[in-house]
């Protein structure tokens, strides 16, 4: 059954990965269905005056409550609830208890629902397909107000035109590519093959790949295959793969036409690479995966992003404790402010998390925002670090997991490894 995580990250035909289909066309996970690329914003009619502080920090929750990301959603508005007690009874931000209005992210007025309930910061969307087809209408330069995504990975929210107002506490594809590249390096292999699924998910993943493969130029790449979702038969791709006898083969698409590949490499009659290397998105297989000869398992490893907390008492639930994070960082930002207005918050999101004195826990980190120093803190979270960009929102590092699979085709956490990058 797929893991919630695998729900998150299945689609470029469903819910959560079909990112593509919204930007350049998407980036969580391709496939036919996808429409032409476009760089397109869509503008929202919506009129509403720019947000002023009113010294009490109104926070909105967008994440799935019903429909297939159910099951992700309920785990991450429980632990978010539970986190703005905890603030509350530390004694809030600003002097005043935040208070919560949550929406549905099946919602198609969710974002326009919360900006006229007056919120000063959005928690979500969890999908990636949701920020890129409804994030214009919170990021706008007069009316936008924070936004925190937990959960959207996608590279091509990268450079969307957010006008400084949208975070991430969950690393982007394109980490999760330099995470790919020190797990090859890591192997000792001094070659690699590529495969990517040619659409613009897996030509996204792959460009990234490559350019950080090139940039630590310590891995020489002796093929790069595209494979189609379109081909009955991926023997030929596979075959192509294994000509110049790399020794890691790196295989970038979804579940779907990913494992097809796989199971390809593995009847292919060449030699088998010492090491095969997937993204997150493969590891929804598991049936596929477990039908793989044990020879052919046992080289197998899934790079993905820790989507679990870094403490042991932390909230359950995937991603969870990146969604308590968002939280901490929007109210730590608006103490830091000293103004729950949303452009105030927006330039404190980042300088709280990094570069000052760590901190932790939320009343710790507000005694030392407090003190007359003047010095900056430095929050780490339950996911781990948190350090976001001054640039781009996005997490500059990350924990990420090196999966091995079991005899069934599942993780195994006994063989699974952590390690962070950079």
């Amino acid at each position: 059954m797929p893991t919630p995580r695998a729900k998150l990250r299945r689609s470029g035909r469903s819910w959560a990965a079909v990112v593509l289909a919204a930007s350049i066309a998407t980036s969580c996970t391709g496939g036919s269905d996808e429409v032409a690329p476009t760089t397109t914003v869509v503008v929202t009619t919506t009129t509403l005056p720019e947000r002023t502080g009113d010294g009490v920090l109104s926070i909105g929750v967008f994440l799935p409550r019903t429909g297939p990301g159910a099951s992700l959603g309920e785990p991450m508005i429980e632990a978010i609830e539970d986190a703005v007690q905890l603030i509350n009874d530390a004694g809030g931000a600003l002097g005043n208890d935040v208070e919560l209005t949550t929406i549905d992210e099946e919602s198609d007025t969710g974002p326009d629902e919360l900006l006229a309930a007056g919120v000063d910061a959005v928690i979500g969307p969890a999908s990636s397909l949701v920020a890129l087809s409804r994030l214009d209408a919170l990021v706008r330069l007069d009316t936008g107000v924070v936004t925190c995504s937990p959960s959207a990975t996608a590279l091509s929210l990268d450079d969307y035109p957010d006008n400084s107002y949208f975070f991430r506490t969950v690393p982007s594809d394109s980490l999760q590519m330099a995470a790919i590249a020190s797990r090859i390096e890591q192997t000792g292999v001094d070659t690699v093959a590529i495969a990517y699924l040619d659409d613009p998910y897996g030509r996204g993943l792959e460009a990234a790949l490559v350019s950080e493969l090139q940039a630590r130029d310590a891995v020489s790449i002796v093929e790069q295959v595209g494979f189609s979702g379109d081909e009955e038969n991926l023997s030929d791709a596979a075959n192509t793969l294994l000509t110049g006898t790399p020794g890691a083969v790196v295989v970038l698409g979804d579940a779907d036409d990913g494992s097809r590949l796989l199971a390809a490499l593995d009847d292919a009659p060449r030699r088998t690479p010492s090491a095969i290397i997937v993204n997150d998105a493969i590891r929804e297989a598991r049936q596929t995966i477990q039908n793989l000869s044990p020879s052919f398992r046992v080289r197998l490893t899934a790079v993905a992003p820790l989507a679990t907390s870094v403490i042991d008492d932390g909230p359950t639930g995937f991603f969870a404790a990146h969604a308590v994070d968002c939280v901490n960082l929007v109210s730590l930002a608006a103490i830091q402010a000293g103004s729950d207005a949303p452009n105030r918050v927006r330039a404190n999101m980042a300088s709280v998390s990094t570069g000052g004195r760590v901190c932790s826990d939320y009343a710790r980190c507000v005694e030392l925002l407090e003190d007359e120093d003047g010095l900056r803190i430095d929050y780490n979270g339950l996911s781990g670090s948190v350090d976001l960009s001054n640039t781009t929102g996005d997490p500059v590092r990350a924990t990420f997991e090196a999966i091995a699979f079991d005899a069934q085709g599942a993780d195994d956490p006994a063989a699974t490894r952590r390690f962070d990058v950079p």
